[in-house]
């Protein structure tokens, strides 16, 4: 055979490889007209339910489901009710709301203890995004969603629960290996609102990204939380390698007293290892201990930059800050830096273990006190920012002006906190860009790093306001036993007569009017959906 013949069977047999790898993957629709009994899935003859619609992808396709609420079992993400195809790193398969927001699934009625709205289990490089979980008066199942595989993708969804919730539960489980949640919230009632591990859990390599919780009540006994790294109870140290950015805890409310109590805003109770909170919020939440408690019992390798802690109340001596682990481990670490922790009742509570205790760049801003009980101290602290001026810690303090903060998110340039940290950068917390390149697992390009695109205005916020606003009362036996939806960022307008948002409340919270040029032309547009291959086959 010639040369020429050979490269020419070659280069076709290529050719025809590539084009039927390619027109595998087809996109698919469901409406509220559709018909699962006349419907063949194209976008003038789709399909009537959502589960229908999942249990007929192949690997590496799309279903789109158009606007509208759709209601029951049948139309819940649910890979155990009905199956879910795998994709491939290359080509996830995808099951989208046409547009995020405009999707909203609900129960009809008493659900069981797997019936979630979304639930990931054991599946692989499946992304979901886009929808509303409204999740009513059904205390199963524990979690509205729940991701247990590996490499899945949950973005810009938001879940809604009212009515009673079994007392272990709350919004979002993630679990599993390598798992994303991105640019997701959650409100309503719950125990912990979004989770990461449990008692006999091995989650590792789990990102949780750019999402806001709000707990408005809770009926449970159990320790509360909005943001919750458990860890595990078999001693095992196996969850491990978790990633909090850009996180927002805001306007919560404790829940019971009798049993146990709201630990935190953010609370890791057992013995998780490796988990770095970075550029996250705890704003205004009620808590009986702090507003982030992350390190208790053998909590290790704990690491916290650029986060605010600010205005955590509760009982006398609820703290910015809480940690009091004995992990036993000798390369055990605390490390907190470039925080700004104000208006709580102390700054923080450090009773903890670890070898290496670092509390460096932070501003301690007009709290009731600088340190609760018994004090461990610092292995190291350094350029740290204090108001008032004394007491203060460490080697270099600043002593920091009530008008050096304008706004929580950042120091105002020029200020007496303005490039006086010892890596060069402000003194305090800078919380006004994105943590994490978009989309990225653990271990991907940037999944780590803070990046250079703005965190605000936050995305979807109006989405997420109308869904937070919505009426919420609670049931016979929570705590709260009323709840004031529209408090907060769900309020209508701000102090300066202009809408009220999540952006305005965070950046307005000292009473200053944000900076003009944070939304340019005044409005938050619906982003374009990412991550979505081009349709070669529409049936």
């Amino acid at each position: 055979m010639s040369s020429r013949a050979l490269f020419l069977r070659v280069a076709t047999f290529v050719v025809l490889g590539l084009s039927s790898s390619l027109a595998a993957a087809a996109t698919y629709y469901v409406a509220t007209t559709g018909s699962d009994s006349s419907g063949d899935g194209s976008t003038s003859k789709p399909w009537g339910s959502i589960g229908f619609g999942t249990g007929r992808l192949a690997s590496g396709d799309t279903l789109i489901v158009k606007a509208g609420t759709y209601s029951g079992i049948a139309n819940f993400i649910n890979s155990r009710r009905y199956a879910i195809a795998n994709g491939t790193a290359s080509a996830y398969t995808t099951i989208m709301a046409e547009q995020p927001g405009a999707v909203r699934i609900k129960n009809t009625g008493t659900l069981d203890y797997y019936d979630h709205f979304l639930f990931l289990e054991s599946t692989k490089y499946v992304k979901v995004d886009g929808f509303i979980f409204d999740h009513s008066n059904s205390q199963y199942p524990p979690y509205t969603a729940s991701i247990t595989g590996t490499f899945n993708k949950a973005t810009r969804n938001i879940v809604r629960r009212s009515g009673p919730t079994e007392q272990y539960g709350g919004w979002w489980y993630v679990s599993g290996t390598d798992n994303l949640l991105e640019d997701c919230a959650g409100v309503g009632s719950a125990r912990y609102g979004f989770s990461v591990g449990g008692p006999s859990d091995f989650s590792q390599r789990i990102i949780i990204r750019r999402c806001v919780g709000r707990v408005d009540y809770s009926i449970s006994s159990e320790p509360k939380a909005t943001f919750n790294v458990y860890g595990n109870d078999n001693g095992s140290f196996n969850v491990r390698d978790v990633l909090l950015q850009n996180l927002v805890a805001v306007d919560g409310r404790k829940g019971p007293t009798t049993g146990d109590v709201t630990y935190g805003a953010y609370y890791f109770p057992k013995n998780p290892v490796n988990v770095t909170i970075q550029g996250s919020i705890a704003l205004n939440v009620e808590a009986e201990y702090a507003g982030f408690f992350i390190k208790e019992l053998q909590g290790q390798n704990i690491k916290m930059i650029d986060s605010i802690a600010w205005g955590s109340y509760g009982p006398s001596g609820v703290a910015g800050l809480r940690a009091n682990s004995t992990s036993g481990k000798s390369a055990d670490y605390l490390v907190y830096d470039h925080l700004t922790i104000g208006a709580n009742s102390v700054a923080y509570y450090n009773k903890d273990g670890a070898t290496t205790r670092e509390l460096t760049n932070s501003l301690v801003y007009n709290n009731g006190g600088l340190a609760s009980g018994s004090d461990f101290g610092w292995t190291k602290s350094v350029a740290n920012a204090f108001y008032p001026s004394s007491p203060t810690v460490g080697t270099g303090a600043i002593a920091a002006k009530s008008t050096d903060l304008k706004y929580i998110v950042r120091a105002e340039s020029g200020s007496g906190l303005s490039s006086k940290a010892s890596d060069g950068r402000d003194v305090g917390a800078n919380v006004t860009l994105r943590y994490g390149k978009t989309g990225t697992l653990w271990g991907e390009a940037g999944y780590d790093q803070r990046t250079t695109e703005a965190l605000w205005p936050w995305l979807l916020e109006d989405k997420i306001k109308s869904v937070f606003a919505e009426a919420n009362t609670p049931p016979s036996g929570a705590v709260p036993s009323t709840n004031n939806t529209t408090r907060g960022f769900a309020a209508a307008t701000d102090q300066f007569g202009k809408p009220m948002t999540l952006t305005r409340y965070v950046w307005q919270y000292l009473g200053n009017e944000i900076p003009a040029d944070i939304y340019g032309n005044g409005t938050t547009p619906v982003p374009t959906p990412t991550g979505v291959t081009a349709t070669l086959i529409s049936k």
